[in-house]
């Protein structure tokens, strides 16, 4: 059972400007401990990021969704949020709140979250979860981001670019070899070019890849995730975003969004009512990171069943 720190009690906010926790995921935890310091390292629409010295967090209204890195408040501030708060400003732990820029935010309700537990799966079941996910994306899925998987037979998939070939067959053939004794060595200068792949906060490419992680903690790869965490890892700096980083090291430890959660439960129990709706909510994380992720999440649960895996990229060209 995750536990949370022992938070003393909250001093006095600004009227309209103290935010209340509502749920924590496991990373916010470790980072949102009693006296850590940082500073405020980004800030978005609805949400900032903050990186103390124990590590980084997500902070933002409820409907934000519930995720590893992830502080969902209540009493969310009205108006832009960077009149609240700025990129640079000091944010720290004291008495019980988050402080971080003009923002206060009483940490000792938040309800600590984890991923749900998947039930009973087999082969049997992965199988018509992954037959009503292919109809589903036929419906959703979006014409940007850097991938999704077609359904089995192809369809509506356009040629892979070229330039990203290598890598997607290098890891292909290493979530194949499952059955190995001896599993095949990771090349990863052939996998690096995802890193970093595509704009944004989190860049497509690290999505596909957080997504492949969450899904071989899922399925009972540990022993290829870590092979393929501890091959990455280095070469995240100067790759990718530090925020993307964060993510990853979570994805790393099988911790995803709960939207990534909920959709990899749904199709691994073949609960074929629930895979469209779940899908769907795939949608509100990012602009296309939880789509990407569950593209890289597909590719391991396809190889699970077929022992070999299906690439399909969508949208633009990242060059």
């Amino acid at each position: 059972m995750m536990r949370l720190p022992s938070y003393a009690m909250p001093t006095p906010a600004p009227l309209g400007r103290q935010a209340v926790a509502a749920g924590i995921g496991p990373i916010a935890i470790r980072a949102l401990r009693p006296g850590a310091r940082g500073s405020v390292r980004a800030v978005f629409e609805r949400c900032f990021y903050v990186e103390l010295e124990s590590g980084w967090a997500c902070i933002g209204p409820e409907d934000l969704g519930a995720g590893p890195l992830n502080l969902v408040c209540a009493r969310w501030p009205a108006g832009p949020l960077r009149a609240h708060v700025c990129c640079g400003e000091v944010a720290e732990i004291d008495a019980g709140m988050l402080l971080a820029g003009h923002l206060a935010i009483a940490l000792g309700e938040a309800a600590p979250w984890l991923p749900e537990r998947v039930g009973h799966w087999d082969k049997a079941s992965l199988g018509r979860g992954l037959a009503a996910t292919d109809v589903a994306l036929r419906a959703l899925a979006p014409r940007d981001g850097l991938a999704l998987l077609s359904g089995e037979d192809g369809s509506f998939r356009p040629a892979l670019l070229s330039s990203r070939e290598d890598p997607l067959a290098h890891l292909e053939q290493l979530l194949a070899e499952q059955r190995a004794v001896e599993p095949p060595p990771i090349d990863v200068a052939r996998i690096a070019p995802l890193l970093g792949l595509g704009p944004g906060l989190t860049p497509s490419g690290d999505d596909y890849l957080g997504g492949l992680l969450v899904a071989l903690s899922l399925v009972g790869r540990s022993v290829v995730r870590d092979r393929l965490w501890q091959a990455l890892h280095p070469l995240t700096i100067g790759r990718t975003t530090a925020i993307s980083r964060a993510h990853l090291a979570a994805a790393a430890e099988g911790l995803g969004s709960a939207a990534l959660h909920h959709a990899l439960g749904a199709i691994l129990s073949g609960a074929t009512e629930k895979i469209a709706t779940a899908c769907a909510g795939l949608a509100k994380v990012g602009h296309t990171s939880g789509w990407d992720a569950l593209a890289g999440a597909l590719s391991v649960l396809r190889a699970h069943t077929c022992g070999h895996l299906e690439f399909a990229l969508l949208g633009r060209d990242w060059g």
